[in-house]
Order: structure tokens, then C-alpha cells, then sequence
């Protein structure tokens, strides 16, 4: 006898959503979106992770309806024409499969369960507990420190990871998951602390730097885009910043962190900002101002391209007061917006997930051996 269907999202990282089976067994899910606070009042609807109770061998059809996100007071499609998805049985392995875009806007995938019970995931799922068990590994370890550089809204520590073999190098820093939904970067992250650690020649030109983990309310609530007061925290780096320790406390923790930096003469050589979404572009600052930017940051695209699975090229301007322009407008360090493409990874080809994630991070890694000697020769 068939089981009834049912969805659970009372787990971390678990997406607030309605569902409904309609008469003709399909199972449509509305996902909720994430709203900012703010005069624009931007929403996004990007990240789902729910658990399906069914049965085993069941052929099911899944459907979300046409929903609109808000960006700038602008209203656009929330869903690309081919999303990529995964499913597990243990939330550990997970086998990829795809929503596809109706004309109506709503999209639909048929998955056969594997189990009684099935998790499904926008982007394989990254959570608190796999970064405490990173962080595990790392305390010890004779390369590496793991400081707390302040706490999230809700108290959280915000750790900051920094891989080194000694005194005096320049540091390539990365920030991850500023948005909660965007989990790639984070198995990125992991492959760039594998990379690392894995070849001497990598920290023997640089120290690395990592926050693996600002929007961490957001991961463990199953949020979008908005930390849990409602502020993009990929907005709002300008001059006159004022994140305040009460609304955005994660980026107030970030911009002090660097202006200690600052007063030690030890800024990052180049600060990437991961994030995940359906193109994949290198998001870099205003070209055609400064004649050095402008050849560091192709160096950057073309050793990305030569070294690790990044093909889809770069998109000039990252946004006045996001973590690209903004941090080189306030600290005159070079700074990009990577968004790694979620949906299907074309010189891999297929959709990614962790395992494509982590050797992706190693890649970029190695590639530093030959790009900061390359900076620092000017």
C-alpha cells in the first residue's frame, strides 16, 4: 500500500515552504520567499531543502508555480529555463537531477524515490555541521588558525580560517556564503583549504584567508538571500558604511577585521566574495580607471580559465556598493564577485555538486602558484 505523501522541513538548513498533492498525484511545492528590509523591498525565492515521505519506487511528478523575485523595485522570473537539483536518501550522497522551465514559468521534474523517505536540495546541502567538522580538522593542524572574528545576529560565531606557512606573504582572502542559499561556495571553499594544504608550493606564495561562513542564521533557517534582520550583506559597502552591530553585525565584523589589517599594512593582495546563481560570471569592479586593476584582474580571468572548470567569463561592474567595488573603493585593495553557476558546469559537464565543488576550490588553489608571484612582479 502506497504511503501518503508528506514534506518535512523541520531540520537544519530545512526551507519554510507549503505544498499541496493535487487530484492528479503531482506534488506542487511554494517555496516562501526571503524579503529585505529596506525601501526597495526586494524578495528572493532561490533555496529549497525538504524531505519527502512517500514510497519506495514511486514516480513522482514535482511542480512549483510561476513565482516573480524582486531585484531594485523590479520584478523578474524566480526560476531559469533548466535548474539543476539534487537528491539523497542520507543527506550524504546525492544524485543529481533537473527542473525544467514550462511556458507557463512554473517549472516540473519526475523523479523516481529511492527510498520511502527522500531529502531534495536546490544545491547539494552545506551546513553548520559540515563546517564544524572542517574547522575540526584544521584546529591542530600546523598550518592553519581558526579565530572568531565576531558573532552573527542571532550570536553565531562568525569564524575566520587562515592557512599559512609563515610570516610575510600576501593574502588572497574569500568570503563565503554572504547569502544563505548558495552552499557551493562553500564546498569550493573546502577544496581551497584541500588545495592548500595538499601542495607546499601554494602557501609558500601565499597566506589564505577565509570566512567561510557570514549569512550563518540564514544556513541553519533555510533562508534565501537576507540575513535574518532583513540586510543583503553583498550591499552597503561604501565610504560611509554603517552596518551597525544590530543589523548587518556580520559585515560590521568583516570590515573591522580588515581595517586591523589595514593598520598592520596588511591588506589582501585580492578578496573574492563566492556566491551561487544560474550564470557564472566573474563579477570585477569598474574597468578602463586604473591601468594595474585592469591587468591583474585579466591575469585572474585568464589563469582561471587555463587552471580550474571557470569558462563563462567575466561581467564588468560588480555593483557600486557590493563587496566587489565597495572594498576597493574603501581599502584600495583589488576585490571580485565570483558567482559559480549552479545549474550545470559546463566544463565538467554536469550539474555540481560537492565532490565537482571540492576539486573546483583545489584547482584555484594551485592556480595562486603562479598568480601572485605574478601580481607582486607587477
Amino acid at each position: 500500500m502506497a504511503t501518503p505523501l508528506y514534506v518535512n522541513t523541520a531540520f537544519e538548513n530545512g526551507s519554510p515552504l507549503d505544498w499541496d498533492v493535487l487530484d492528479d498525484g503531482t506534488l506542487e511545492l511554494r517555496p516562501q520567499f526571503d524579503y529585505e528590509h529596506g525601501p526597495a523591498m526586494n524578495r528572493q525565492l532561490t533555496h529549497w531543502h525538504f524531505r519527502v515521505h512517500g514510497t519506495k519506487g514511486q514516480t513522482l511528478r514535482l511542480r512549483m508555480a510561476p513565482r516573480e523575485n524582486i531585484y531594485g523595485g523590479r520584478r523578474v522570473n524566480a526560476f531559469a529555463k533548466r535548474i539543476g537539483n539534487q537528491m539523497s536518501v542520507d543527506a550524504v550522497n546525492w544524485t543529481p537531477f533537473v527542473f525544467e522551465q514550462k511556458e507557463d514559468k512554473s517549472i516540473e521534474a519526475t523523479v523516481t524515490l529511492p527510498a520511502d523517505v527522500v531529502y531534495i536540495g536546490r544545491i547539494e546541502p552545506y551546513t553548520t555541521k559540515h563546517l564544524g567538522e572542517l574547522l575540526a580538522r584544521l584546529r591542530g593542524h600546523r598550518h592553519a588558525r581558526v579565530d572568531s572574528i565576531g558573532k552573527t545576529v542571532e550570536g553565531r560565531d562568525l569564524e575566520l580560517i587562515t592557512l599559512s606557512s609563515g610570516a610575510g606573504k600576501p593574502m588572497v582572502f574569500f568570503r563565503g556564503r554572504a547569502h544563505p542559499w548558495e552552499a557551493g561556495g562553500n564546498w569550493f571553499l573546502d577544496g581551497v583549504v584541500e588545495g592548500a594544504l595538499a601542495s607546499s608550493a601554494v602557501l609558500d606564495a601565499c597566506d589564505i584567508g577565509i570566512l567561510p561562513m557570514a549569512g550563518k542564521d540564514g544556513v541553519v533557517r533555510g533562508q534565501t538571500r537576507f540575513n535574518v534582520n532583513g540586510h543583503d550583506l553583498n550591499r552597503g559597502f561604501t565610504k560611509d558604511y554603517d552596518f551597525g552591530p544590530h543589523n548587518a553585525p556580520e559585515n560590521q565584523a568583516l570590515m573591522e577585521w580588515l581595517k586591523a589589517r589595514q593598520r598592520q599594512g596588511a591588506l589582501p593582495l585580492l578578496a573574492i566574495d563566492l556566491h551561487d546563481d544560474d550564470w557564472g560570471n566573474l563579477h570585477v569592479g569598474r574597468m578602463g580607471v586604473d591601468e594595474g586593476y585592469d591587468r591583474r584582474i585579466a591575469l585572474l580571468d585568464q589563469l582561471m580559465r587555463k587552471h580550474t572548470y571557470y569558462t563563462e567569463g567575466m561581467a564588468k561592474g560588480a555593483g557600486s556598493s557590493t563587496f566587489g567595488d565597495g572594498l576597493r573603493e574603501i581599502f584600495g585593495m583589488d576585490s571580485v564577485v565570483y558567482e559559480l553557476n549552479s545549474n550545470w558546469l559546463a566544463a565538467a559537464n554536469c550539474v555540481p555538486g560537492s565532490a565537482i565543488w571540492r576539486e573546483f576550490g583545489a584547482q584555484f588553489a594551485r592556480m595562486l602558484v603562479e598568480y601572485v608571484p605574478a601580481v607582486k612582479a607587477g
